[in-house]
């Protein structure tokens, strides 16, 4: 490749989506807020493309951040997609293409290849198998991938043994959320978060924050939370975010009784003074790389307890920064719950070492290794 007079390595960011109808903006949309503008600088010049046409939701959101997304515009599995990426990678003399999804990854891949652009999977999630149609693409085109991301260590043995990926390229990169300017609120501003949806400092309230699908496992926390309103009257429970599952789960609340002690509070832009207003938050998933709201959490020093699905089991300990209990086990939650309502001392212990620990994922190292791989991609093209 023949690098651009300006000496800038141009990268395009490709991936599936921003936010459908199982979420107005999902975890993976919130990594490009926060990495877009820390790495849009000289001598890297970062754009963003999704495959779908973005909703209004995230546009708005990422143009206060100063991005401007680009679009194929396609469906997963449309050829069109090739076409229009390919102009746009030659329009704007992309360097380096970093694809994320299955769709993004495919049509990125093929078009990396044809026009001999270096392209970098990176994998978000195990989840578990990869789907029917998209197996010939990865046996196919996953041998012959040079450069590959994952979001843990599991994630990482998805992607070798599930993408085809060989061991050795996959590296394992923790996402982080930047550890300057957490926007810490204290006592008065937490109490005014929960007197804002008529609560009181004297609730026990619990809360989650994830897209609404059936594997984020809200229903596991849904029957464990009826468990723990039985001996605590005053437990209140958030849930925080949209998705397709919503009516069912609202169903499901109902059904047992919950009534208006579980609020579904929706997409909410700003999730900093609603999750410090928790006493516990919970991350139920079945499946999971490592969300961004966990490394969040650890940030503002909450009480966590955390299923031990993927990497939320690689990145907290038991009993440390939080107490952790096997996917699906709602039993086993509900108990971690009434502990934690028992012990305020537990309770104070965790947020200590949650505060410690998110230390360790500062975002700033993940700017840096991407920064470096992006100039060793550059170099050796």
């Amino acid at each position: 490749m023949t690098a651009p007079s300006d000496n800038l390595i141009r990268v395009l960011h490709l991936c599936e989506h921003f936010g459908n109808r199982t979420a107005s903006f999902h975890g993976v949309a919130r990594s490009f807020e926060l990495w877009i503008p820390q790495l849009d600088q000289p001598p890297f010049r970062v754009l963003l493309c999704s495959r779908a046409t973005p909703n209004p939701a995230a546009l708005e959101r990422f143009r206060k951040s100063g991005i401007e997304p680009l679009s194929l515009g396609y469906g997963k599995m449309d050829p069109r997609n090739l076409f229009k990426l390919i102009g746009i990678l030659r329009r704007e003399r992309i360097d380096i293409l970093h694809l994320h999804g299955y769709g993004a990854c495919t049509w990125g891949r093929l078009a990396g290849h044809l026009l001999g652009i270096p392209a970098i999977v990176h994998e978000r999630c195990n989840y578990v198998t990869v789907p029917w149609f998209q197996r010939p693409v990865e046996a196919l085109l996953g041998p012959f991938t040079k450069y590959a991301f994952a979001v843990s260590e599991s994630t990482r043995q998805f992607t070798v043994h599930k993408r085809h990926i060989r061991d050795r390229v996959v590296k394992t990169l923790y996402s982080g959320i930047p550890m300057d300017g957490i926007p810490l609120i204290g006592p008065e501003a937490r109490l005014a978060a929960r007197r804002a949806r008529g609560l009181d400092a004297g609730h026990f309230l619990l809360g989650v924050v994830s897209r609404l699908e059936p594997h984020k496992g809200h229903a596991d926390l849904l029957k464990a939370f009826a468990r723990v309103r039985a001996e605590i009257p005053q437990a209140r429970l958030w849930i925080i975010g949209d998705g397709y599952h919503q009516a069912a789960l609202e169903q499901l609340a109902a059904g047992m009784g919950l009534g208006d002690t579980v609020a579904f509070l929706g997409y909410q832009a700003d999730v900093w003074p609603l999750i410090q207003a928790l006493d516990i938050q919970v991350f139920p998933s079945h499946q999971e790389g490592t969300p961004n709201t966990l490394y969040e959490a650890l940030a503002v020093g909450n009480c966590i307890v955390a299923s031990t699905a993927d990497g939320q089991g690689e990145i907290l300990s038991h009993e440390r920064e939080s107490l952790l209990y096997p996917p699906g086990d709602e039993e086993q939650l509900a108990r971690h719950l009434l502990r934690l309502h028992g012990d305020p001392a537990l309770a104070a212990r965790l947020r200590e070492h949650a505060r410690r620990r998110a230390r360790d994922f500062d975002m700033k190292n993940t700017i840096e290794t991407l920064k470096t791989t992006y100039r060793r991609i550059a170099e050796a093209s």
